[in-house]
């Protein structure tokens, strides 16, 4: 192997020995002059040769990339959060886990978030969210079922178009559907940003967690959906869609162009655990990843985050961790 900075060296020692022949001639007084200005090019030529191999090697850009450009205040921050319907008791009850929600969304600095299991009242004690607002109905028709609501910053994002459909044979009206134990919506909108004035959707959907065939189906209606309603304009897609990343409903979105994950398109490494739904499990060895935000192509994710604040802090809000990640759209 050719290496310069040895090369270099041996150069250099070879002309100090050279040197030698002339110790008893009048230049002798030169010769440690000449020694230190030779010593100094050898330390500029093993500079430059670094440089040459950091440049190379890609640890100094040629040229600035795109995302040096990115403006902080044009990143979206969005979230899907599966917050855990009404039941449990103790530490797990509404009323105690309301207060570390509402620190995890303002901690995290949501821009956005979409939410599953929300019932009716739920939503109403999330209003001391005040700083945004949130579209979506109930899953049920009895105005007190679980919402798939999406809140967005009252003074970010303006609402264009929103509604709702159901995943059944019978989309448009509540409904179950193939087999599924509970009735399953996907609550969608069409938002402006005000910052940036792009326009962009999100969709947000809480599949069936019994029936594999409703949840098949659900992934090709979701598709479909998504390219009837959206016509090609990006798209966020969020939820809890009670699968893993190995199993058919999330491959089947996968293998589609239209969507990609996140988490594998992701510019940065992902942060925090692998795993989304922890079951309250403060070990987080148990945890799965069924909580998932797809992207069309026109987003770029700069980064995602698994937020496991309930271990670090020690305070329940779900049974599940937010996802979270930061966009642009391009």
């Amino acid at each position: 192997m050719f290496h310069f900075p040895l090369l270099i060296r041996l150069r250099v020692h070879s002309l100090i020995n050279h040197l030698q022949k002339y110790k008893h001639q009048k230049f002798l007084h030169h010769k440690i002059s000449l020694v230190l200005f030779l010593e100094f090019c050898l330390q500029v030529s093993l500079r430059y040769f670094l440089l040459l191999i950091l440049l190379f090697a890609g640890g100094l850009p040629a040229k600035s990339s795109n995302l040096d450009k990115t403006k902080p205040e044009d990143i979206i921050r969005l979230a899907s959060y599966n917050i855990r319907t009404k039941g449990d008791k103790g530490d797990k009850a509404w009323e105690v886990r309301l207060n570390a929600l509402v620190d995890v969304v303002r901690r995290n600095k949501f821009d956005m978030f979409a939410i599953q299991e929300g019932r009716t009242s739920q939503l109403k004690d999330m209003m001391i969210l005040n700083e945004y607002s949130y579209i979506g109905r109930d899953r049920d028709g009895d105005n007190k079922g679980e919402h798939c609501a999406i809140y967005y910053k009252k003074d970010r994002f303006k609402v264009l178009k929103h509604g709702d459909f159901w995943y059944s044979e019978t989309p448009d009206i509540p409904s179950y559907g193939w087999g599924a134990r509970c009735r399953r919506i996907c609550t969608w909108g069409y938002f402006k940003d005000l910052r940036t004035g792009k326009k962009f959707y999100v969709f947000n959907s809480h599949t069936d967690h019994e029936a594999t065939e409703a949840r098949r189906q659900s992934s090709f209606m979701l598709l479909e959906q998504v390219r009837k309603i959206a016509k090609g304009r990006p798209t966020f897609c969020t939820g809890d869609f009670n699968a893993t990343p190995d199993e058919e409903p999330i491959q089947l979105l996968l293998k589609d162009s239209l969507l990609q994950d996140s988490y594998e398109c992701t510019l940065t490494p992902p942060k925090g655990p692998s795993g989304s739904f922890y079951a309250y499990d403060k070990t987080g060895k148990t945890a799965k990843r069924i909580d998932f935000i797809f992207v069309t192509p026109k987003i770029k994710i700069l980064s995602y985050h698994t937020i496991d604040d309930d271990i670090k802090y020690n305070k329940y809000s779900s049974d599940h961790f937010p996802v979270m990640v930061e966009a642009l759209l391009k």
